[in-house]
Order: C-alpha cells, then structure tokens, then sequence
C-alpha cells in the first residue's frame, strides 16, 4: 500500500515537473485567454465564411451536374 502511494506521489511529481512554467501570474494567463479566445473567435468566423462559400460552390456543383445528367439523357435514343 505504501509503495503504490510513493509511486503515485513520484508521477504526480513528475506530472509536475513536465508542466510549462507560469509566465506572469494569474493576470497575464487570463490577459492569455482573453486574447487566445478573441483569436478563435476570429478564426470561427473565417471558417463559417468558408463554409458558406463552399456551400454555394457545392449547389452550383449539383446543378451543373444536374444540368449535365439531363443533356446526358436528353441526348440518348430511344430503344
């Protein structure tokens, strides 16, 4: 039982030995959130824009193919 305690308290110490250290404090940490979340913020709305995009391009797509297919069997003679 001692054992297995010493060789948690080990990974636990090595766990926090592995740890980046705190640059700053508390305030530069949240002053780090705060700017990594505006930062995702910004890249959520690119992508969403993107996405908008590539959901125009697939329709135009789809109708073109479409459009193609029709031709396609406008274009066979009937049997």
């Amino acid at each position: 039982m001692s054992a297995a305690l010493v060789k948690v308290a080990k990974q636990f110490d090595a766990l926090v030995a592995a740890l980046p250290p705190s640059e700053g404090g508390e305030k530069a940490q949240l002053r780090r959130i705060t700017e990594l979340q505006a930062e995702n913020d910004s890249v959520g709305q690119e992508l969403q824009k993107q996405l908008e995009v590539a959901v125009k391009e697939l329709k135009q797509v789809q109708e073109l193919f479409s459009q193609a297919a029709d031709n396609c069997l406008n274009l066979k003679k009937p049997d």
